[in-house]
């Protein structure tokens, strides 16, 4: 006859009030909160908090609410919602918070009120990761992802269409108002109404009209194409190849170091390509660690002539590999054999760097640098694929927070590694 360990659910108890009690003495929340606590400078979340008045009650604790809101994150808990949900149903929440629950609106008003400290967290976790080692630059990976913007593609409009929506709504207010003229009591309330509906309606599009045409003629001095496009829930995102078809994207940019694949340089782009977002992301790693890479990785949608010819340049000291084109259409023999010409191009003498023996094994190992880090992003870790904010300056920040909880993740499973590794030699000496 077996045994059964019984489930009584109303089996009373006596627990300890607090939650870390009931939490393994590795798990990772542990690690995290050490590092909030005592290696994160977090001084300007006080500057939005502190409330000098005596009525309402004391705010929340502006380091716990960082806390949960940048845990959540790396635990794939993005929505304010769900991380109020998280704070009331989970230890390792509830060890943060010390018991509190604050609200999902606490919770949005202060990412609000912080998204610059936010932002500069993500600097935060590279210097750390520089402080234990998990940074080398002596090959870094550079790619973009899209990432969906919180906006639909079919709140989008064309300008031509704007324009004939323009002229078909305006049409449609005046033949109202003059069968107002005739109707009936009971007519005239109905068209009131519809009367309010499509002034609103013509007001909203002649206003997203005026902008996209304001946007053009700063940018090109002319107006939009017919084609050109505007959404009226994000204006700032754009319409972009994703996947088998087109999404309302960002397009979100990545240096990723080889070593422990910590990212070391993070912004978002409303460009639809790659061509011009190299040479920024290079000077961004230059501003964070302070040097630029030994050896730089990229692929065909960074290249152009200009932009090799420029971080050559300026940056003579990093080998770089960027592939001018598909590799499968560029390398069809075995490497290059003698001089090289002297009136060579740029994109020649990129694939005859990338023909040789060296050229092909570096090169290879670009996308087992740089692609785990995204699926680690989008899929495994934080299962990030949608941003929650609005606008390229919250959506920049949002995506530096992002960054920022991965690289903390790698840097507090190396500081496990370490600690276990560490007991275990211990354990065998006392053995």
């Amino acid at each position: 006859m077996s045994i059964i360990l019984p489930a009584n659910t109303k089996q009373l108890c006596l627990v300890p009030s607090d939650p870390g009690w009931l939490l393994p003495a590795d798990h990772p929340v542990r690690f995290f909160n050490q590092i909030v606590e005592n290696e994160l400078n977090v001084s300007t979340l006080f500057e939005h908090s502190v409330r000098a008045g005596k009525l309402g009650r004391p705010s929340y604790d502006p380091v716990m609410l960082l806390k949960i809101v940048l845990y959540g994150y790396m635990e794939g808990v993005q929505s304010s919602r769900g991380v109020q949900n998280a704070c009331i149903e989970r230890l390792d929440f509830r060890f943060l918070t010390g018991g509190l629950t604050p609200s999902f609106s606490t919770i949005t008003k202060f990412r609000a009120a912080n998204s610059k400290t936010l932002t500069e967290l993500f600097r935060q976790s590279v210097l750390l990761a520089l402080k234990d080692d998990l940074v080398e630059m002596k090959v870094v990976a550079f790619d973009g992802t899209k990432i969906l913007a919180n906006a639909s593609k079919h709140k989008a409009m064309s300008y031509e269409r704007m324009c004939e929506k323009v002229r078909k709504t305006h049409a449609e207010i005046v033949a109202l108002k003059l069968e107002r003229v005739t109707a009936s009591v009971s007519r005239k309330k109905e068209i009131e109404l519809d009367l309010e509906f499509k002034r609103e309606r013509f007001a909203n599009i002649q206003e997203q009209k005026f902008a996209l045409e304001d946007q053009h003629i700063a940018r090109t001095g002319e107006l939009p194409k017919e084609k050109d496009q505007r959404n009226f829930t994000d204006p700032e995102s754009r319409i972009m190849k994703k996947g088998a078809g087109f999404e309302q994207c960002y397009n979100a940019q990545a240096a990723v170091d080889k070593s422990y694949q910590i990212i070391v340089a993070a912004y978002v782009t409303q460009a639809g390509n790659d061509k011009q977002q190299l040479e920024p992301l290079v000077d961004l790693i230059v501003k964070v660690v302070g040097v630029a890479p030994d050896r730089g990785l990229a692929d065909a949608g960074y290249f152009s002539e200009a932009a090799t010819v420029s971080l050559k340049s300026r940056y003579n000291t990093t080998e770089w590999l960027i592939s001018p084109g598909r590799l499968a259409d560029q390398i069809t023999s075995g490497a290059p054999k003698g001089r090289i010409p002297h009136d060579i191009s740029t994109a020649d003498l990129m694939r005859r760097k990338l023909s040789t023996k060296n050229g092909k094994k570096f090169y290879a190992q670009r996308k087992a640098i740089v692609e785990p880090a995204f699926g680690q992003i989008k899929e495994a870790n934080l299962a990030f694929r949608r941003f929650s904010f609005r606008g390229l300056t919250k959506v920049h920040a949002e995506w530096s927070l992002v960054c920022a909880a991965h690289n903390l993740l790698k840097i507090i499973r190396s500081r496990r590694s370490t600690t276990k590794s560490l007991a275990t030699k211990i354990e065998g000496l006392a053995a």
